[in-house]
């Protein structure tokens, strides 16, 4: 069966608001979010700002898009102490769904002490922690695991799968079969393949749409599900089942 872009409902799993500088040089507000997910079908959002410091646009894109943005907190590992306090401020108070970590932007490795306190307050609140993977030296696949072998009441979603490289691909679905806590999110991940490899492999729940607006188009992302060989009620599951229950929503 042939299917249009908008044919499926969808979760994007992985987006950003806010401006990028060089060498991105991009931009997304909530304008363009809410016509992209209006075009495209989506119900729902799992957002990130542009970088550790601007949380605050964040939740200011989340007040004015209360029903469609789900927000996670970026945290730079880097900055200790008062940036854990202020991720449990944005957890506790502020009530965001989740925690964003991007180990190559911050310079720390995904397995660094320095991220034993973020998973400890995320298991504290029973919030998801989402990781950037699939670049060295900071974010493989190999030292999320060991992250996810440390912290097993915490669920973490591997965003990207390991991204472009083939090697860090195959590793996280080595990565994600060996420890239950870890889930696949699949924006900017080129192998159509690996999609169907994972779903089948890895688990049929967690395997999760994801666009990373503003850096990859929804028309390409969604080619490649679409493309990958599953059927139409396993495309459901990526598009939407399975970050729905991931997220715990009804």
């Amino acid at each position: 069966m042939s299917h249009g872009f908008s044919d499926f409902k969808k979760i994007d799993a992985h987006s950003h608001i806010g401006y990028f500088g060089a060498p991105f040089n991009v931009n997304f507000d909530v304008k363009r979010l809410a016509a992209q997910m209006a075009e495209y079908n989506i119900e729902k959002t799992i957002l990130c700002p542009a970088g550790a410091t601007l949380n605050g646009e964040l939740l200011a894109a989340w007040q004015e898009m209360p029903e469609g943005i789900v927000p996670l907190y970026w945290v730079n590992a880097n900055l200790g102490k008062p940036a854990y306090d202020d991720l449990e401020h944005y957890l506790r108070d502020l009530h965001f769904a989740g925690v964003k970590m991007q180990p190559l932007f911050d310079a720390f490795t995904a397995d660094s002490p320095l991220v034993d306190p973020i998973m400890e307050i995320a298991r504290q609140y029973a919030k998801p922690v989402f990781i950037h993977c699939g670049h060295p030296p900071f974010s493989l696949p190999w030292q999320i695991g060991l992250l996810a072998e440390r912290h097993p009441d915490v669920p973490i979603v591997m965003i990207h799968m390991g991204h472009g490289h083939g090697v860090y691909i195959d590793a996280s679905i080595t990565m994600a079969k060996k420890f239950d806590n870890l889930f696949l999110e699949i924006s900017g991940m080129p192998m159509g393949c690996q999609i169907k490899n994972a779903y089948e492999t890895v688990g049929s729940e967690r395997v999760m749409f994801g666009i990373d607006s503003p850096f990859h188009h929804p028309s390409v992302e969604i080619q490649r599900v679409l493309s990958c060989g599953l059927s139409d009620t396993q495309l459901e599951d990526v598009f939407y089942n399975n970050a729905r229950k991931f997220m715990g929503w009804r």
